[in-house]
């Protein structure tokens, strides 16, 4: 940590939408956006698709810190927002939580 801040962590998730299943997906995680917007360390959202792969999308939000994120993770409104979005995804999807070491801006 520097100068005692909580250091921010990203929460990446690349996943794979279900064929047909791509309007559900985004209308599901905007809902889920909407709930994440004012839990405490929530610093925002990030959604992608692969121009190379419509199928995969890349999901990321960025956080105060490690205990922010696991704290909207195991809550159970966490898991009933999650749960239509996740219904739209194949079963080989990747999550992972990163520290922020170094940012900028353009």
């Amino acid at each position: 940590m520097t100068g005692g801040a909580p250091e921010r962590v990203r929460v990446v998730r690349l996943l794979r939408v279900r064929e047909g299943m791509e309007a559900d997906f985004v209308a599901s995680y905007r809902e889920v956006r909407r709930g994440s917007a004012g839990v405490p360390g929530h610093l925002g959202e990030q959604l992608c698709r692969s121009l190379d792969d419509p199928a995969q999308w890349l999901l990321t939000s960025e956080w105060e810190s490690f205990e922010a994120v696991r704290a909207w993770r195991t809550g159970s409104a966490h898991r009933n927002l999650v749960e239509p979005m996740n219904a739209c995804l194949h079963d080989d999807r990747w999550t992972a939580v990163f520290q922020v070491r170094e940012s900028t801006t353009a």
